[in-house]
C-alpha cells in the first residue's frame, strides 16, 4: 500500500516529465519557431536593439532549415504553410528595419537643421549700389 503523499509525488513527477518531454520535442518544431519569431519581433518593435535583431536573424535561419527539411520530406502542405508564415514575418521584420532607418534619418536631419540654425550666422544684406551710381538707360 502506498501513502497518499507518495502517489501524489509520482503523479506530479510524471506530469512534469511529460511536460518536459513535450517542451523538448516541441522546441524544434516549425510552429514553435514561428511563435519564437513572433515574440522576438514584438520585443524588437518595442525596443529595437542589436541583441534582439541577432536573435531574430538566428531564428529566421533555423526556420529556413526546418522549412527545407519539410520540403525534403515531401510534406508540401506543411512546407507551404510555414514558408508563407516565415515570409510574412520576414517582411514584417524588414519593414520594421526600414521604418527605424527612416526615423533615424529624419531625426538626424532635424538635429542637423537645429544645429545649423544655432551655429550659422544670419546672412548680412548684400551691399547695393546707391541709386545715383546706377547708369541710366535711355
Amino acid at each position: 500500500m502506498t501513502t497518499p503523499s507518495r502517489t501524489l509525488f509520482f503523479r506530479f513527477g510524471s506530469l512534469l516529465l511529460v511536460m518536459a518531454l513535450c517542451l523538448l520535442t516541441g522546441c524544434d518544431s516549425p510552429s514553435s519557431r514561428i511563435q519564437e519569431i513572433k515574440r522576438n519581433l514584438d520585443a524588437f518593435k518595442c525596443s529595437p536593439n542589436q541583441q534582439t535583431k541577432e536573435a531574430l536573424e538566428k531564428s529566421f535561419a533555423m526556420m529556413e532549415v526546418q522549412i527545407q527539411k519539410l520540403e525534403a520530406k515531401g510534406d508540401i502542405v506543411q512546407f507551404d504553410l510555414f514558408r508563407r508564415q516565415a515570409f510574412t514575418l520576414r517582411y514584417d521584420f524588414h519593414s520594421t528595419l526600414l521604418a527605424i532607418a527612416k526615423w533615424n534619418a529624419e531625426e538626424a536631419e532635424r538635429r542637423a537643421a537645429a544645429q545649423a540654425a544655432i551655429t550659422m550666422p544670419s546672412p548680412e544684406p548684400s551691399p547695393s549700389a546707391p541709386a545715383s551710381a546706377e547708369p541710366h538707360k535711355e
